[in-house]
């Protein structure tokens, strides 16, 4: 078996456990890396959504998984740190870069089934780290969201959200 385990890496990752899966009904959707296959969260319990119990077309799934496979690339750069860390933090954080340019418009499309956000990625293990106030597009303050189970700050005009905390 300790053979066996040694491969694990290669091999498809196990499906997500169901203590893992939102169970909420109807709260509002966010996109955002989690590093799984999986980039569709609940606002309010912060878990995956269930891609199943979504009615999502064909090409939305494609463009979902598609994003994901970017984005979660360069936010493993990140993680990483090293050479590849400023410019995947300079990345993450620009709102007008490639891979969160993408991720709107897949984010615009979820938006038409069911109420969407962005997740904005802001490196909180910065020294200087403070939580954005202003919503990165268009620049006008940002409203808590209470409803989930830690502070988040959106904007409903740019359906943006980010860590409040």
């Amino acid at each position: 078996m300790e053979r066996d385990a040694i491969y694990a890496k290669l091999r498809p990752p196990e499906p997500t456990a169901a203590d893992e899966l939102c169970r909420c009904s109807d709260a509002p959707l966010k996109l955002m890396s989690a590093l799984s296959y999986n980039p569709v969260h609940c606002m309010d319990c912060n878990l995956e959504v269930p891609p199943d119990t979504l009615a999502f077309s064909r090409a939305l799934v494609e463009a979902i998984a598609s994003w994901s496979n970017i984005y979660d690339a360069i936010d493993r750069l990140w993680l990483a740190s090293g050479a590849y860390e400023p410019w995947a933090r300079l990345e993450l954080s620009d709102i007008a870069s490639a891979a969160n340019t993408r991720g709107r418009l897949v984010q615009e499309a979820i938006n038409s089934v069911r109420r969407c956000y962005y997740w904005y990625f802001q490196d909180q293990s910065a020294p200087q780290y403070q939580p954005s106030a202003l919503c990165p597009v268009c620049g006008e303050p940002l409203q808590d969201y209470t409803s989930g189970i830690f502070l988040q700050r959106v904007c409903e005009n740019d359906s943006i959200v980010t860590s409040g905390e």
